[in-house]
This record gives C-alpha cells, structure tokens and sequence, in this order.
C-alpha cells in the first residue's frame, strides 16, 4: 500500500472508496462523506497538498483530506472525511493515512488538527477538546465528540471557542452537516 497526495482524476475512485465505507440504506443522497471529497475541491479551505489516497497496486483504496477550520481567534485545520474501502478496513490503512496527514501538517507549521470522532483517534495524540472549551453547536452530543491534536504546545492556552469547519461542510442554510 502506498498513500499519495489526492489529485483530481482521481475523484470519482476517492468517492467509490468512500461510499464502500460510509453508505447505509438511510444514507443522504447529496450530504454524505463521498460528496463531501467533491465539494472540498470547490472550497476555499481546499489544500491541494493536504489531500490524500492510499492506494494498493492500481486501486485507491482510501482517501483523508485536512482542510482550513478555526476555532475562535485560532486557524488551524480539521480532518475529514476519512474513509477506507470496506474489504480494506482493520488493516491499517486508515492509521497510515492519518499518521501521512499529522506529518504534513506539522512540516507546514499548522498548529493543530481537529475533527469530530470518538476513541480511534486517540492513538495518534488527538484529546477531547471540551477540556479547551472548543464547541461546534448548540448539541451536546456533538460537541463531546470534538478531538484536538495539537502540533504546537504553544497555543494550547490560546485555542478555545467555536470550531468553523470551512465552506464544504455547510449546506446552504449554514448548518453543520
């Protein structure tokens, strides 16, 4: 296996290992993880350089994006939409593709990453981010599965407030998808 930075004739394969990992039955048409790798390429939080696939001989199977976010006065960047192909899951793949984003983000002197996940990120660093006083809405619920990973323990103490994920992850009303 190897992980490539995503380029755009890649879409469509991107997508396909997206949707063998996140759809279900009830699953959105429009808003779900597979659109989301298309709508980031038309955000002004898209990072070319930051946009991965991992890739097994001639097929991708997985894709990560770490795009522009905020929390507060802080600039920083969230991960997301991670996705393997489900015959591919538990193998690593996804490790290998988060650890290639930690990396990158840290060599271009990002202070931190955030996403909204539960106890699988801990491995690679990330911690809650109720502790900071990060929020994402009004819900409870989501607000408890916020994880931050700081790259820079310099701004532990300055990042605190609501996390603004960029323009993509937003429907046309503004609410969080």
């Amino acid at each position: 296996m190897k992980i490539e930075t995503f380029e755009i004739q890649y879409l469509q394969e991107a997508k396909d290992a997206l949707k063998s990992a996140f759809f279900r039955k009830e699953s959105d048409e429009i808003f779900n993880e597979w659109e989301f790798a298309e709508r980031v390429l038309r955000s002004e939080g898209y990072l070319p350089g930051l946009c991965f696939i991992a890739r097994e001989k001639d097929k991708i199977i997985g894709y990560n994006a770490l795009t522009m976010a905020s929390i507060g006065e802080s600039k920083g960047l969230a991960l997301g939409p991670l996705g393997v192909r489900q015959e591919y899951q538990n193998q690593g793949v996804g490790s290998c593709l988060v650890k290639e984003s930690i990396q990158r983000a840290r060599s271009a002197g990002y202070p931190w990453i955030v996403l909204l996940g539960g106890a699988y990120y801990s491995r690679f660093g990330f911690e809650s981010g109720q502790p900071y006083g990060i929020t994402v809405s009004d819900n409870p619920f989501e607000n408890a599965h916020i994880q931050i990973l700081f790259l820079d323990d310099k701004v532990k103490n300055e990042v605190s407030g609501k996390l603004i994920y960029c323009d993509a992850f937003y429907d046309e009303r503004g609410n969080l998808l």
